[in-house]
């Protein structure tokens, strides 16, 4: 199978990039720099403001399977987007996957949220993601997998390193008391997005734990976990318990690619300590 993945230079790209090597055909968009990525002969440079870039890579590498991690302007972004439907709409053998978030949920948050349950943002990211998400999916319909993540944790992740810098700088760390958020890693993502490939799944996904955990709650434990200075926390308290959170409903994905938050949990513990290249 031929994938392309927009975005193979970022955190996520780069994990779901070297997840699918070991059985497709890998080639990925880079914005500024393709260095941490595996195969620099398979990389091709994406201006998302250059309303040729996208066509030139499509028609060059000719993909069966789109992965789209992209980030940047919001506008550009629906652009390439639309044009990237365009482009498979009338082809059988063609899907995307599309990236989406918790926050296309952020103005609904007196409970968690499952894939059936209908979308609602009051942020301009979550607005966003949600245009991006009809874009695709009203014009290629099952053709299109939405797949909704929260925070992505994982081995020297930016949220990590954040951490480990306030920590040892004496920089409070900015938190979110009260407010319960489920967790994911970009490996369970890939294999998730693996697993969907395989067996030619479709629809809506939530990729994250099973369960929720207060946020501040999270970063303290990590923060033992990791063996860093026990930190300073800033941020306000919600007068009442809040949720953003993904929770996954869909019986399809094995059990040994689901978790809860104590798994994320150890899961950090043991791969920050451990030099591997994820």
């Amino acid at each position: 199978m031929r994938v392309l993945i927009l975005g193979a230079s970022g955190y996520l790209g780069r994990t779901v990039a070297h997840r699918l090597r070991k059985d497709h055909e890998v080639y990925g968009t880079f914005h500024a720099q393709a260095t941490r990525y595996g195969d620099k002969n398979n990389m091709f440079q994406l201006d998302l403001g250059d309303t040729n870039s996208m066509r030139a890579i499509l028609d060059k590498v000719r993909p069966q399977i789109i992965i789209s991690c992209l980030g940047g302007d919001f506008k550009l972004q629906l652009h390439a987007h639309d044009e990237i439907a365009n482009y498979i709409v009338n082809e059988n053998f063609r899907k995307i996957i599309y990236i989406s978030s918790a926050n296309v949920f952020d103005a609904a948050d007196e409970s968690p949220h499952y894939e059936w349950d209908k979308t609602f943002a009051q942020s301009d990211f979550g607005n966003f993601k949600i245009q991006c998400e009809r874009i695709l999916v009203n014009k290629l319909g099952e053709r299109c997998v939405i797949i909704r993540i929260p925070e992505i944790w994982g081995k020297d992740c930016p949220r990590i390193s954040k951490l480990i810098e306030d920590t040892q700088n004496n920089i409070p760390v900015v938190t979110y008391p009260n407010l319960y958020v489920n967790y994911t890693t970009n490996i369970q993502i890939a294999e998730w997005i693996h697993y969907i490939i395989v067996e030619n799944l479709t629809g809506i996904f939530h990729v994250g734990t099973k369960d929720t955990y207060d946020y501040m709650n999270f970063q303290s434990q990590l923060c033992t976990i990791l063996d860093l200075k026990k930190p300073t926390f800033k941020g306000e308290t919600a007068m009442q318990r809040l949720y953003q959170a993904v929770l996954p409903g869909r019986r399809e994905i094995p059990e040994k690619w689901q978790m809860k938050v104590t798994d994320v949990l150890r899961f950090l513990g043991r791969v920050q300590k451990r030099k591997s290249p994820l």
